[in-house]
């Protein structure tokens, strides 16, 4: 047996991965599966997206980039946060990567090591903690209530957080609960990290995506704390690109210049044919509105008929989700009457009963909950909702 780095051999694997690998080999032996594992968008790249990608290969744009990305990527990524939030950033404030995950794993490894710790309210997505580890800090667990809408807390990261505690990761909308920060909450903790010299790392990558008229507050338009703040984000849910593999992180200038040397002895740059085809989508921005005003009015529909179907299950609490595309359901009313006791039998049960795909709880910090997404068409969100209640009320 090979004898693995500590690192690596502690490394649990991600459930949304683990869910979906499941989901598919089901289906693969002839199994009709719904699947709400899923956390990507159902849609196609918008078509004059790609075909910027396929101009970008036929014109021999396939060569290395510069690490940090194609200056007038970046430059695009700076105006935008500029257009929408009024933050003064330049080329060199921008980092692009493969992807929000590269941003946030790079900027916990320039900001963070052995010794330090990192606030992460929960539930929280899957692999904040895990990055926080892979740096040689400690996440700081800060476990919000379904009670109080899952809010982020000011208070709770008084009360909680310790000397060691260098950051805090905050992702809105929220994935898996659909909160969205308001702008009172972030003023708060932005407070908090001006008095202990701590760093916020702001994950955006569904930002576009919110219901009921809600407007997206960017930690980039607090311009007083630029130089305490990191926003991280990506093409992928915006622009239905998840496996072109392109996300950013736009932050004070020093922290840019060591991610990306940290990045140049890791991965270099991200594609070229991806930064080609997203900077179409930045610069083509009525067209950009149009497709993701689209995706948007799916979603609410699929948001509506998941969220009233799981309110007349008995046992089940969740309240709409503000933005991104999930449901994150309370289900331990049913824990009993299943005769289980957390999240993850609870998903097994469901799959191999039911073949409805869901992913545990306990992966997002909570394990009396359940993940839902509703990035599938609205048949298919009728049909699994319907094989639920069955199943849940048997």
């Amino acid at each position: 047996m090979t004898r693995l780095a500590r690192r690596v051999a502690e490394l649990p694997p991600s459930s949304t991965v683990a869910v979906g690998k499941a989901a598919r080999a089901l289906a693969a032996s002839g199994v009709d599966v719904v699947d709400f594992g899923i956390g990507e968008p159902d849609f196609s790249t918008p078509e004059f997206v790609a075909r910027a990608g396929v101009a970008a290969i036929e014109a021999g744009r396939t060569k290395y980039t510069d690490v940090a990305g194609e200056p007038r990527l970046r430059q695009a990524i700076a105006e935008k946060y500029r257009r929408e939030y009024g933050a003064q950033y330049r080329e060199g404030n921008v980092a692009v990567t493969a992807g929000a995950k590269q941003a946030v794993f790079n900027v916990c490894q320039a900001l963070f090591q052995e010794g330090d710790e990192v606030a992460i309210f929960s539930p929280y997505w899957v692999s904040f903690p895990e990055i926080v580890r892979l740096s040689g800090a400690a996440p700081r667990i800060l476990e919000t209530r379904l009670a109080d809408g899952w809010r982020p807390d000011a208070a709770l990261l008084e009360r909680q957080a310790t000397t060691r505690t260098r950051g805090v990761i905050l992702n809105s909308p929220n994935n898996p609960t659909g909160v969205a920060a308001a702008a009172d909450e972030i003023e708060r903790i932005l407070e908090w990290c001006r008095r202990r010299d701590a760093v916020v790392i702001f994950d955006e990558t569904y930002d576009r995506f919110l219901y009921d008229q809600r407007r997206h507050i960017s930690a980039a338009s607090f311009g007083s704390d630029s130089d305490r703040i990191v926003v991280t984000g990506a093409a992928s849910k915006t622009y239905a690109m998840t496996g072109w593999r392109l996300g950013w992180a736009v932050g004070p200038n020093d922290l840019i210049a060591a991610l990306t040397a940290y990045q140049s002895h890791s991965t270099s740059n991200a594609s070229s044919i991806s930064q080609a085809a997203v900077l179409e989508a930045l610069q083509q921005l009525e067209r950009t509105e149009a497709s993701v005003s689209e995706m948007l009015a799916h979603y609410t529909r699929r948001r509506e008929a998941m969220i009233g179907a799981l309110a007349r299950v008995s046992g089940v609490r969740c309240p709409a989700p503000e933005g991104a595309f999930y449901a994150f359901a309370d289900v331990s009313g049913l824990f009993e009457r299943k005769k289980l006791t957390g999240s993850g039998p609870f998903c097994r049960r469901l799959l191999e009963e039911a073949h409805v795909a869901a992913v545990p709880g306990d992966a997002f910090g909570d394990d009396g909950c359940v993940r839902f997404s509703f990035a599938t068409p609205i048949e298919r969100v009728e049909e699994g909702m319907r094989r639920f209640a069955r199943w849940a009320e048997v």
